[in-house]
């Protein structure tokens, strides 16, 4: 098989890996998001504003992405113009889904959630502790940015 075939299917997959996850998180927002009455949703949907501002500013300050490559690929140094441009779109693409997530629990919204409300808190809660629990595991595990700035390229 010829390298050119072999890169075109691993990329393939890794972008396959990529929407599937994006679907993913986008769902479990729709399911966050589902509330008794419009104007809960909304507020929670307002709500999430300041907190992801707070969430991307942390990733952004911290060289999050850039750390967790060199921690994968060992050396890889600084992200590439193409791999910010691929970041980027992954961006779009959960924004899109998310999106998408949030008119379908905006049709969806009724007194018949109101059943769910409780097992949503604590369904939330219990993602937030995982993901920061990931978030902090991981940051132990990776190099610090002024080695990945270290790197040689030559």
């Amino acid at each position: 098989m010829k390298f050119k075939t072999l890169n075109t299917i691993i990329c393939s997959a890794a972008m396959s890996a990529v929407v599937v996850s994006a679907i993913f998180v986008a769902v479990i927002y729709a399911v966050m998001l589902l509330s008794e009455n419009r104007k809960t949703l909304l507020l929670k949907w307002v709500l999430t504003l300041p907190f992801s501002f707070l969430c991307l500013e942390y990733f952004w300050q911290t060289h999050y992405s850039v750390r967790a490559l060199n921690w994968m690929t060992e050396g890889y140094g600084k992200q590439s113009a193409g791999g910010n441009f691929a970041g980027f779109l992954f961006l779009v693409l959960l924004f899109v889904l998310c999106a998408a997530g949030m008119i379908f629990t905006y049709s969806r919204s009724s007194e018949k959630i109101k059943r769910y409300t409780k097992a949503q808190s604590l369904v939330s809660l219990l993602i937030l502790i995982l993901v920061i629990i990931v978030v902090v595991s991981l940051e132990s595990f990776f190099p610090s940015y002024r080695d990945v700035m270290s790197y040689s390229y030559g």
